[in-house]
């Protein structure tokens, strides 16, 4: 498989497996005669342990209090449930509510909502890492 074809499978960045394979992280793959990344089914295995995700849908459920995706940086990753899905042709506006009732909005591409199989009634996480956060009273 190919770096972006893992990358669509594990729902990440193509810059962070190559940030975490520098860090030592994750093992390199082989690669092919052009030296292009070739990752393999154990590959892909790894990666998920690495994630700590083993099932290829990514809804497996974290044990009480383990952040959901272990490899990621972002500490702030809520749970909740879509309640909306709704776009265009381009973006999709996906709104989920937590446990506690709050709702929180995100806007995504179409592709990636397709993708994720996004629908209503799901369980969802949303991994929220910003630079900025702002605080007012």
């Amino acid at each position: 498989m190919t770096r972006t074809q893992v990358c669509q499978l594990l729902g990440v960045a193509p810059k962070s497996l190559y940030l975490w394979e520098r860090a030592g992280k994750i093992a390199p793959p082989p690669r092919d005669r052009r030296g292009w990344r070739r990752y393999t089914e154990a590959d892909l295995k790894a990666l998920r342990a690495f994630l700590g995700v083993s099932s290829p849908d990514r809804t497996e459920r974290p044990r009480r209090g383990r952040r959901v995706l272990e490899g990621l940086s972002a500490r702030n990753q809520l749970r909740g449930t879509v309640v909306t899905v709704r776009g265009d042709a381009v973006l999709c506006e996906v709104v989920m509510r937590l446990g506690d009732g709050q709702e929180i909005t995100s806007v995504i591409t179409r592709r990636s909502a397709e993708q994720l199989g996004l629908r209503r009634g799901q369980t969802v996480v949303a991994v929220i890492k910003s630079t900025e956060v702002m605080l007012f009273r």
